[in-house]
């Protein structure tokens, strides 16, 4: 009978000692004299997995409930009796007061590193209108993800509303106790200049800086609960050009995981030339910045960088601010320090024997309560001189001009050594150059039809050349120009003339210009959008053609293309003309509108108004692409003939002649699917598919019929990174034509 009393009471004993030092998370609802509860459930860890699987609901093992009629004093006899309880076995208080008693118990630091507490349990008494909660949740709980656990209880069917509108301040303390791990140093260039002519189509106002930018971008901002590599956020800022994006990213935020990264690393990047993904995060504001989609940079918009910097005596450094710098560019910095060492006073040092154009370079660490900032002044190596002088000189041939001979220069002054941050080489004409003031002249002689050549003028250029661009040119010329330039390209470039030397035929047809041009353009966004208005003031000739000389016809004994007439007279018209280019190494979009307007008004001897636009895309399917352009052009009255719309042979009817239909009117359709044949390096040998479709209409006819041309083709295309060389075997729909053959060094559309 002894020995049963005496393991009875060492049962009891022990049984005692395990629930007052129980490290388990598990605190028994065994508060004595209390009614019956009308609700209770014990939540296991495979019933919690039917309902949720994401964090932190799949780090919890256990959830006990009961639920009681509220009654006098019955909240104030759980606080008392589970506030001691608690306190005995050492759990740590949050909130005491407003209707909740709240506490947790933290796992021991010998089962745990510091940048990843946990928490063994949670303990509530809740007072809600009618009824007294007691909640004990046991689990392995990263203790940063304790308020998300608590305000999202209704993801178990449990509604318990002041658990939802707890107060942010109850678990701050906690959270900053949590040792979070160091993040990315953020990166930014000190700029207080405004953008100019700024303006911002978005769903929200941003900071009112002074003018106008043009950008596709929309906007959204979120409040709530997340981490960054254990830091709370609280604030995040969505930027896309798609509200569609925007819409999926925001429930994804607001209904899965609380991590910021795992939600992005969730949407995939996609295969386009402009596509972004980045993410800022300024852990001192507890709030980040995410970007998605095809849109441009803001001014001195921040980059985290790849790494944590830290001062030499292992302080971090939250941000460096690089200011001062002109030539040198923000990338080649940002470059330069991702490579080099973590301890910032030795990446800075290295800057100069990295970076030519930086003479030295000084930091300073400014310290703002927890947050440290380097602030890295770039003095930059003066100019030889700031005045330049560019001599060239220039070759050419045609079966108009045959030989030219002739030299250009280039007079001004730098604002600085050219950029090496990486440009798209297939950004069109109107987005390239142009960023400096300067004095231009170009002379020649063409020993065929023994005429001088020149172009003579001036441009003044106000902006910065990354951000906006404002222009005026204005030039005095005699040259050669060609008839629609806009569907047949690069006339001039060094491979075509070599192409013409050798007896390729030439598919240009070309006139005389000679007056002046006065043009001002703005470009308020890089590589964007870009505005011109163009005043033409001269007058129009034919040219005839001078030579049947190529290397293959040393004697001219074989006639080439003779060079049609023109549509004499002076021209006096006013162009407005719109780009807009997303192109970066030929993929994306690049359209163009433009109307001239022609009167005697002006003194013109031509009285219209003419409209164009110009729609080209470029979608990279894997290796291979599909390309597509549509033009449509029209007229108010008969043009002159160097205005008309044409089209036939290489890169527009590629069925057809050479400038087999022209016309007042006209609409024109291409499709290219180039298929990857192999590639080596950023040389590529594709296989081109090709269709076309289109029509050109006199005003003057009386009845317009609806008879498009069309033609399917096939091509050999190999391409590097400067240059397409084509070659073109195409059938038009039309039985009577014969195949047609091209060989020629450019892109299409």
């Amino acid at each position: 009978m002894k020995t049963l009393i005496f393991i009875g009471f060492l049962f009891l004993t022990t049984s005692g000692l395990m629930h007052a030092k129980a490290t388990d998370g598990r605190i028994a609802f065994d508060c004595p004299d209390v009614p019956h509860a009308k609700f209770q459930f014990h939540f296991t860890r495979e019933l919690i997995a039917l309902a949720v699987t994401a964090e932190p609901f799949n780090t919890v093992s256990d959830i006990y409930i009961r639920t009681y009629d509220i009654e006098a004093g019955i909240f104030g006899k759980f606080v008392q009796y589970y506030g001691e309880t608690l306190k005995a076995e050492d759990w740590q208080s949050l909130q005491e007061g407003k209707g909740v008693l709240l506490y947790i118990l933290e796992a021991p630091i010998a089962r745990v590193s510091q940048s990843n507490k946990m928490v063994l349990g949670v303990f509530a008494v809740v007072e809600s209108e009618s009824d007294v909660h007691l909640l004990n949740i046991v689990g392995n709980i990263p203790l940063h993800q304790i308020r998300y656990l608590l305000t999202n209880l209704s993801q178990l069917g449990l509604e318990i509303p002041e658990l939802k509108s707890l107060d942010a301040s109850t678990f701050r303390r906690i959270e900053a106790s949590a040792k979070a791990m160091l993040v990315p140093t953020l990166f930014r260039t000190s700029n207080d200049r405004p953008n100019f002519l700024r303006v911002g189509f978005s769903m929200k106002n941003e900071s009112s800086n002074f003018g106008l930018k043009f950008s596709r971008s929309h906007n959204k901002d979120l409040h709530g609960d997340w981490r960054y590599y254990g830091h709370p956020i609280e604030h995040i800022h969505i930027r896309s050009d798609s509200k569609e994006l925007i819409a999926q990213i925001s429930e994804a935020l607001q209904k899965g995981t609380a991590d910021i990264e795992e939600v992005l690393n969730s949407f995939p990047s996609q295969n386009t030339p402009r596509y972004k993904q980045k993410l800022v995060v300024r852990i001192w504001e507890r709030s980040a910045t995410i970007s998605v989609g095809d849109i441009p940079d803001y001014k001195n918009e921040s980059f985290m960088l790849a790494k944590r910097f830290q001062t030499k005596d292992g302080k971090p450094i939250h941000e460096i601010r690089i200011r001062g710098h002109q030539s040198a560019h923000p990338y080649d910095v940002r470059k330069v320090l991702e490579k080099g060492t973590e301890e910032i006073e030795e990446a800075i040092r290295k800057l100069p024997n990295e970076i030519s154009d930086i003479e030295e370079v000084h930091l300073q660490i400014e310290e703002k309560g927890d947050r440290r900032t380097a602030i890295v002044t770039i003095v930059e190596k003066p100019l030889p001189s700031r005045f330049y002088l560019d001599p060239a000189p220039q070759i050419g041939f045609n079966r108009v001009t045959g030989w030219e001979l002739g030299a250009g220069i280039d007079s001004g002054f730098r604002k600085g050594n050219p950029s090496r941050k990486p440009s798209s080489i297939s950004t069109p004409a109107e987005f390239r150059g142009g960023e400096l003031s300067k004095f231009f002249g170009r002379a020649g002689y063409g020993f065929g039809n023994k005429q001088f050549y020149y172009r003579v003028g001036g441009r003044a250029v106000w902006g910065e050349s990354e951000s906006w661009h404002l222009g005026l040119t204005t030039q005095f010329h005699r040259t050669t120009s060609i008839i629609a330039s806009d569907l047949f390209p690069f006339y001039d470039h060094t491979e075509t003339i070599f192409l013409r030397i050798l007896g390729v035929p030439d598919h240009q047809n070309y006139y005389l210009r000679e007056g002046i041009e006065v043009a001002l353009q703005w470009r308020p966004v890089r590589q964007r959008h870009s505005f011109k208005l163009l005043l033409l003031a001269e007058s129009h000739d034919s040219l005839q053609k001078s030579t049947d000389w190529h290397f293959f016809n040393w004697r001219s004994r074989s006639d080439v293309r003779g060079n049609p007439l023109i549509t004499h007279g002076r021209m006096r018209s006013i162009v407005f003309k719109y780009d807009f280019s997303t192109r970066r190494r030929y993929l994306g979009w690049h359209n163009t509108f433009f109307v001239e307007h022609s009167t005697p008004i002006f003194g013109s001897d031509f009285q219209w108004t003419r409209f164009q636009t110009h729609i080209r895309y470029a979608y990279p399917l894997g290796k291979n692409q599909i390309r597509v352009r549509a033009v449509v052009g029209s007229a108010t009255a008969p043009l002159a003939t160097q205005r008309q719309f044409v089209m036939g042979g290489i890169g527009t009817l590629n069925g057809y002649p050479l400038y087999a239909f022209a016309g007042d009117t006209g609409y024109l359709l291409n499709t290219e699917f180039l298929y990857s044949v192999f590639s080596f390096g950023r040389n590529n040998l594709s296989i081109a598919l090709l269709l076309d479709g289109g029509q050109v209409w006199d005003l003057s006819e009386s009845q317009r019929r609806f008879d498009p041309k069309g033609s399917v083709g096939l091509g050999l295309q190999f391409a590097t990174d400067i240059d397409f060389f084509r070659f073109n075997v195409a059938k038009a729909f039309d039985a009577e034509q014969d195949l047609q053959f091209n060989l020629m060094f450019f892109y299409s559309f």
